[in-house]
């Protein structure tokens, strides 16, 4: 009797060792929690990255980025977003917002900004994100001004920026306007008023051009077109036109409507893959831009294939038909423009009348009683199944 007792003795001094009293186990499970709420606190931002140093590529450059912001950093509930998108750019989203203050009161109110919010994808944040480090280097009356940058654009890596507001909207939009009118009911446009918006816009771009990158490069803007340029009100003989988004040449497999009809012949038919941006390249899509605004927002190169607008290249206009009451002076400038790229004139020349120069010159000799007409867009396509209807 006492052998079989002993094993079960045994049994229950082992089983009382290792049993765990409820007061133990509440406080190993608040250790627990409160060991892995002080690691969150100490390594939380580093859990909300979306990649590490080891995947992801542009860490380094996202850390140097939020360096080169830090005066333009603000808090995130300091950044109102309306509901309504008003615009996309190439790298984003464009929304209508403001910025508040850090101190609010009836005297510090809202500033109305644009706010725009970069594509879920990592090289369109990164392109947003250099924009804005290159807008924060800059200042100039016809450039837009960079006004803040979220505090969440290098943690959750969706940026958001907020830009200066220009109530008018686009140069592209204004066209648009006047050529949704009648006849009767379009209002007179002349052209020393274009040749005003035309010439604010190169003194931006000679600005540009006098500066030079971190790398010691000279600048270059690469994204000259009506759609990218904004407007202080319609009315352009006294508006403050002003140019947005910066932007590098794209990628070969990026090509795309409707970069592709302001692109030069050097990067249209370039075989690198990312072709480099040069100066002449701005010269280039300037003239491009001055033939959009002489038609009051034709479409360049409207319906063409790429191809097509290849062959456009060898034609004495490049393509782009003379607008009928476009002054002999003026076209000159226009091809000029569109020439080979050691011809083409320069924003900044100590040799040659830069651009601006010549602008203002034209500007002075235009008569007052010369008016701009919108020019129709005319497509060469007769076929059915074309580019007409699609996106490049």
């Amino acid at each position: 009797m006492s052998s079989t007792e002993e094993p079960k003795s045994m049994l229950d001094d082992n089983c009382s060792a290792s049993y765990m009293t409820p007061y133990a186990t509440v406080i190993a499970m608040t250790s627990l929690y409160l060991l892995a709420v002080i690691y969150f606190c100490k390594n939380g931002r580093k859990m909300c990255s979306p990649l590490s140093d080891s995947v992801y590529p542009y860490q380094k450059r996202l850390k140097q980025l939020e360096r080169d912001l830090k005066t333009f950093i603000i808090e995130d509930d300091h950044i109102e977003v309306d509901n309504f998108q008003i615009g996309q750019s190439e790298h984003g989203f464009i929304f209508k917002g403001g910025v508040f203050p850090k101190t609010r009161n009836r005297f510090n109110m809202k500033v109305t900004t644009a706010v725009k919010i970069s594509f879920p994808i990592v090289e369109k944040s990164i392109c947003l994100l250099e924009d804005a480090f290159r807008l924060s280097k800059l200042d100039h009356p016809n450039l837009i001004r960079l006004i803040g940058v979220s505090q969440l654009s290098f943690t959750v890596f969706r940026p958001i920026i907020a830009l200066e507001w220009l109530p008018g909207g686009t140069l592209a939009d204004h066209f648009a306007f006047i050529r949704s009118k009648d006849e009767q009911e379009r209002p007179t446009i002349l052209l020393k008023d274009v040749l005003s918006v035309i010439e604010q816009i190169s003194e931006a771009i000679q600005y540009i051009h006098s500066c030079c990158d971190e790398f010691g490069q000279e600048m270059t803007h690469g994204r000259i077109y009506a759609r990218n340029v904004l407007i202080s009100e319609p009315d352009l003989r006294k508006c403050t036109a002003k140019i947005g988004d910066f932007g590098e040449s794209p990628m070969k497999n990026e090509i795309r409507y409707p970069l592709v009809a302001y692109l030069p012949p050097e990067i249209l038919c370039c075989t690198e893959k990312v072709p480099p941006h040069r100066p002449e390249n701005d010269v280039w899509m300037f003239g491009v831009f001055l033939w959009e605004c002489l038609t009051l927002g034709s479409e360049p190169h409207y319906r063409k294939s790429i191809e097509e607008i290849k062959k456009s290249f060898r034609l004495p206009d490049r393509g782009l038909p003379c607008p009928p009451t476009c002054p002999l002076d003026v076209w000159t400038l226009v091809i000029d423009c569109l020439s080979e790229a050691h011809s083409r004139p320069r924003f900044c020349s100590a040799t040659t009348s830069p651009i601006p120069a010549r602008i203002n010159s034209l500007k002075r000799i235009v008569s007052n009683s010369l008016f701009l007409y919108p020019m129709p867009d005319i497509s060469v396509c007769t076929c059915i199944q074309h580019r007409c209807n699609s996106v490049y």
